[in-house]
């Protein structure tokens, strides 16, 4: 099976799906089934992991200007030559990073719907749909929906085959894009993180939570449960850690922290930025609780990472945070910072409960796994074949 691969990869902070993409791509390099792997970037996100490169499956064809007439070429063969073409990032990604590929996916469409261009199978991943569901959340949310909506009109029957990271973003694909369920496969990610023993020593009162300060992460009511939960309690080992940088200017937020600190003299709510990955595993491994208030989510990989590291886990019972956490941690309201801050006094003042957490943690992180996925990815592929 030859497979074309379309994703991007930036040069630094690589994370979410350039990370995602990478993995899959080890994965599906693995597969005694996979014969090569072209990847398509556009220059300056072809920043592809050396130690893939270094795989001989494994090429790559970046170009900055892809209707020249060699690299068009050049892309369309690869394009013929696959028996898969595979999109591992989303159609904003394709029209805007990858913009100049809109003809090249135009001459596809045409190609395939006049008989003109032999069609390789189209397979297409679905990471979420923010721009439908918390379009507040973007920079530009009305024209990060018109690039959806240019997608869904003239590209939607292009893929035989989409692939949602979670049950909630198959149920979106659903609602938002009138996509047959039968159409999408669901293959849930793995943890960057192995999972590891469960823990036992529980000797602080330390939150984490990890995720870009953004409107849709719910930082604000994150840290109004924490000053409950700090007035009910106050300590000099209380402390809530926000790790993340400010992907969007969210002023209620630095209103509502300016507040909080002003009025409560002495507690510790800490602000990280961005983190190494070493540093986060060390916090995940150091916190008695990690808590995710998250809106929304396409699946929920902090979580997943925390719970691999055998730390209890507080999450929304929204989107597809169910999915992830399971029976392992506590679901609760995001938008209600009473009962957020109930289950983080009750974490917390229960040592025997964060151990019976710790120990479902790790069982629940143990079902999710790149290998896995990897092989999920292998069998829809092959199937996609037979279509």
């Amino acid at each position: 099976m030859k497979i074309t691969v379309v994703a991007p990869f930036p040069e630094n902070n690589k994370s979410g799906i350039p990370r995602v993409s990478e993995e899959l791509i080890k994965e599906l390099c693995e597969s005694n089934s996979v014969e090569s792997i072209a990847i398509i970037a556009h220059a300056g996100f072809d920043y592809v992991s050396s130690s893939l490169l270094e795989t001989e499956k494994v090429r790559l064809f970046s170009g900055k200007i892809f209707l020249l007439p060699w690299t068009l070429l050049k892309t369309i063969k690869l394009y013929k030559h696959s028996d898969i073409f595979l999109v591992l990032t989303t159609p904003w990604d394709v029209f805007d990073q990858l913009r100049p590929l809109y003809f090249f996916l135009s001459l596809v469409n045409f190609g395939f719907q006049h008989g003109i261009l032999p069609r390789s199978k189209w397979v297409q991943i679905l990471h979420d749909f923010i721009p439908y569901v918390y379009p507040e959340d973007k920079m530009s949310p009305s024209r990060e929906i018109k690039l959806y909506e240019m997608w869904k009109k003239h590209f939607l029957t292009v893929p035989i085959k989409y692939v949602a990271v979670s049950e909630s973003t198959k149920r979106d694909a659903v609602r938002y894009w009138g996509l047959p369920a039968d159409k999408v496969e669901v293959i849930h990610l793995g943890s960057f993180v192995p999972a590891k023993r469960s823990r036992t020593n529980f000797n602080g009162r330390k939150i984490l939570t990890v995720s870009d300060i953004a409107p849709r992460k719910n930082h604000v009511r994150l840290i109004e449960a924490f000053e409950k939960v700090y007035r009910t309690s106050p300590s000099d080992d209380l402390e809530l850690i926000i790790v993340g940088h400010v992907r969007k200017n969210v002023p209620e937020f630095e209103e509502a922290l300016s507040g909080i600190r002003r009025r409560n003299e002495g507690i510790k709510i800490t602000i990280c930025g961005y983190l190494t990955d070493s540093e986060i595993l060390s916090l995940y491994e150091q916190a008695d609780v990690f808590v995710y208030p998250s809106l929304y989510e396409g699946f929920g990989l902090p979580v997943l990472e925390a719970m691999a590291c055998g730390c209890p886990v507080i999450a929304s019972n929204t989107s597809s945070l169910p999915e992830v956490v399971g029976d392992a941690g506590l679901l609760i309201d995001p938008y209600d910072t009473d009962q957020l801050a109930q289950a983080i006094t009750t974490v917390l003042g229960d040592d025997e409960l964060k151990r019976e957490m710790s120990r479902k943690s790790i069982v629940q992180a143990q079902k999710f796994s790149w290998e896995r996925a990897g092989e999920q990815w292998v069998t829809t592929c092959r199937l996609a074949m037979q279509k």
